[in-house]
């Protein structure tokens, strides 16, 4: 497992968009913006159950993350990682919540009444940071 330290762990306790890339059963890349945070030593993100992101994950837990810091120049951050644990139910519930409250200042507002949240714990395997 590769480390979180300095700016990189910084950034991603900060409100960043960060893009994910996530692998199609076809071999083809799939990128969407996420919210993102840590749980301890792992990334924290969160989808809406039977998204594609959440499809992809479940046929190919690898993942890579990716910021560019525009006020920054050409600073930017790449994570590539994999998924080693899915959580459900109502732990997934509030940390959409959490990362929410991040990013707007309160709880998610985005429901529908059919809509499960899903977690996703990263381990981050390689770490690339462009100051």
């Amino acid at each position: 497992m590769a480390a979180l330290t300095g700016e990189v762990r910084n950034a991603f306790e900060a409100v960043h968009y960060w893009s994910v890339a996530t692998i199609n059963p076809d071999g083809s890349p799939q990128v969407t913006p996420v919210w993102a945070g840590l749980d301890g030593d792992r990334i924290l993100v969160n989808t809406a159950a039977g998204r594609k992101k959440d499809r992809n994950l479940q046929h190919d837990p690898r993942i890579a993350l990716c910021l560019h810091i525009p006020e920054s120049g050409s600073a930017n951050i790449a994570v590539q990682g994999r998924v080693v644990e899915r959580i459900e139910g109502d732990r997934a519930t509030a940390d959409i919540d959490a990362l929410a409250r991040k990013y707007t200042g309160r709880d998610y507002a985005g429901w529908t009444p059919e809509m499960r949240r899903v977690t996703y714990l990263i381990e981050p395997l390689r770490v690339f940071h462009r100051p």
